[in-house]
């Protein structure tokens, strides 16, 4: 009887540890190396996971968009900003914009093109439109180096 108990107690532990195991994600430094910021102000940088949420134009009441993932602020004033991020392992989209006039959102002309920078993290230069969520996207599968040019 007592081998039945010591049996059923390893194969339980067994088995507990490697479903603790499936929940342990493994995690990654990207490096964001961001270039060509041409005036100070404050650089919002947003990591998008939800394709549907990043391709929508939904934004909120007071008009900024919502959906992403992980986002954060950074004031600039020179003309370079390197930050690095830990994140899981996953399907990722940078989207970057600098807010020169501090405004906390971006600002277009009157026919819609950006008046302030932005960029994206895909090195293809895309015109006149964002990027869909495959175009600019990446999988984190090990630390990875992004240098985004600000258009």
């Amino acid at each position: 009887m007592k081998l039945f108990s010591y049996l059923y107690l390893f194969f339980f532990f067994l088995y507990s540890t490697n479903l603790s195991c499936q929940d342990n994600l493994e995690f990654f430094n990207i490096t964001l190396n961001i270039k060509n910021i041409k005036s100070k102000g404050n650089l919002f940088i947003a990591i998008w996971t939800d394709s549907n949420a990043f391709n929508s134009n939904k934004t909120d009441s007071s008009e900024s968009k919502n959906g992403f993932t992980y986002g954060f602020k950074e004031k600039v004033t020179q003309n370079y900003l390197n930050k690095t991020i830990n994140l899981p392992t996953g399907k990722y989209l940078v989207s970057i914009y600098l807010d020169e006039n501090l405004n906390n959102k971006m600002d277009y002309n009157f026919i819609g093109i950006p008046k302030e920078q932005y960029g994206f993290s895909t090195k293809k230069i895309i015109r006149f439109r964002k990027p869909k969520f495959d175009e600019a996207s990446f999988i984190l599968l090990d630390d990875i180096i992004l240098d985004i040019s600000l258009q």
